[in-house]
């Protein structure tokens, strides 16, 4: 994927890659995927992402998947979309930042906390079980 910088001054290339056997619908993959590129800050603030078009021809998703995932990244402030311009990361996206981690964070524990359940465990020990867990750093804390 090609970005570009506000004039286009600098142009580097990074790559999205989409997956089929994940189960994650095209849009979110490339929402996650941004959204981790900003974060990392390898799209500097007021960075020229690809138009819909561009981007929906590179990847080979449809226009609705790209304008989808578009207005997710911007609804959570990662981005600005300026008409007649292009679509550009926000210069404010550290505030953004700590809201998507908050509300993604969310979705991952409603998830482990659905299938813990699915798994017959009750809410003592999924308690426990948290607790233990956050005492210890986390499994996979990086």
């Amino acid at each position: 994927m090609i970005i570009h910088t506000v004039g286009d001054v600098l142009t580097k290339s990074i790559g999205i890659q989409l997956s089929d056997a994940t189960g994650v619908p095209y849009y979110r993959q490339i929402v996650d995927q941004l959204g981790e590129l900003i974060r990392a800050g390898n799209l500097p603030p007021n960075s020229r992402l690809p138009s819909v078009r561009e981007l929906a021809a590179e990847l080979m998703v449809s226009l609705i998947t790209i304008r989808r995932a578009y207005a997710e990244l911007e609804h959570a402030r990662f981005v600005v979309r300026r008409q007649g311009h292009g679509t550009y990361v926000s210069a404010g996206f550290e505030n953004a930042t700590a809201e998507q981690s908050l509300a993604q964070g969310r979705t991952v524990i409603r998830e482990a906390v659905a299938k813990a359940r699915r798994l017959g465990l009750s809410d003592g020990e999924l308690q426990q079980l948290f607790a233990q867990l956050l005492n210890q750093g986390g499994a996979d804390h990086e």
